[in-house]
């Protein structure tokens, strides 16, 4: 076996994984970061709930074909030394590695579920085909495809070894890779079973728009600057408006000026009310304090 084969599908692999598509879509056409949004997850799920329909259909795609690409490299790499199949494999776990942990952006990705579902289907469509099943499933009863994520990895070594078995040596290098796929996948959950433990998990719905739909219309009135936080809060939305991502209204701006004489004018009105409740309060003590002395 050629070692620097495996060097090179490791390393190019690896480096495909890390082009992360949603990361890259969010910063080019929307001029945002996605990991600042919703979950914090680089990925398709994230990407629908951030960034709306159209652009997850893009992430999707590209997680897709980046997986793929990616395993036909290692095939082709391995195809001569009879090894196809374990050099996919390692490509695929590769791929997915550059896609949790993306070199050129900070070693933050997403999980890897699309992109392992692309490259079980070019490794083995059965076995893509029952996990997809399980996930599917599992999605569509309980609407947490976290939790779909999460079974289906746990059936990927177990069908692997199903499918393979009698295949000697490769069986297990078939199964020990697989389950390193799985472990990353659910390793890469562990805050989602927290708090599908908790009940705290949000549930996938195809209604309701995108966030950063909600934001881009969102106006925000600054007027307080007294503490360090709202300077700090302050500063970081100034910063966002800058990128197109709020409306901010500056506090000498119109509305802000009107907002200040609302708040002035019902302060006023609440201080006549409790100076004439007063009046009246001292006026009931001295006409008893009067009738006690007659």
């Amino acid at each position: 076996m050629d070692w620097w084969k495996i060097v090179l599908i490791l390393v190019i692999s690896y480096l495909i994984g890390s082009l992360n598509i949603s990361i890259l879509v969010s910063r080019l056409f929307l001029r945002v970061d996605i990991r600042d949004y919703g979950s914090g997850n680089a990925g398709s799920t994230n990407a629908y709930r951030v960034m709306g329909k159209k652009w997850a259909a893009v992430v999707a795609v590209g997680d897709i074909l980046k997986g793929v690409l990616a395993v036909l490299f290692g095939y082709w790499m391995m195809s001569e030394a009879a090894g196809g199949g374990v050099g996919r494999l390692l490509a695929g776990l590769a791929v997915i590695l550059g896609h949790v942990f993306p070199i050129f952006f900070k070693f933050r990705g997403g999980k890897g579920v699309m992109t392992t579902a692309a490259i079980l289907a070019v490794v083995d469509w059965r076995v893509c085909a029952v996990v997809l099943g399980v996930f599917l499933v599992t999605a569509l009863i309980t609407r947490w495809v976290s939790l779909g994520s999460i079974l289906a990895a746990l059936f990927v070594p177990v069908c692997m070894y199903g499918f393979h078995r009698g295949a000697g040596r490769e069986t297990w290098i078939y199964v020990v890779l697989s389950a390193v796929i799985s472990f990353v996948i659910i390793f890469m959950h562990r805050e989602n079973i927290g708090r599908l433990l908790t009940g705290s998990e949000r549930r996938f719905t195809f209604k309701g728009r995108a966030m950063l739909d909600t934001i881009k219309t969102r106006t925000i009135d600054i007027r307080d600057k007294a503490s360090t936080r709202l300077k700090t809060t302050t500063r970081k939305l100034r910063d966002k408006a800058r990128r197109g991502k709020l409306r901010l209204h500056h506090r000498n701006s119109y509305h802000a000026r009107r907002a200040r004489r609302g708040n002035r004018a019902q302060g006023a009105r609440r201080h006549k009310k409790t100076h004439a409740r007063n009046l009246r309060k001292n006026m009931r003590k001295r006409r008893l304090g009067r009738m006690a002395g007659a």
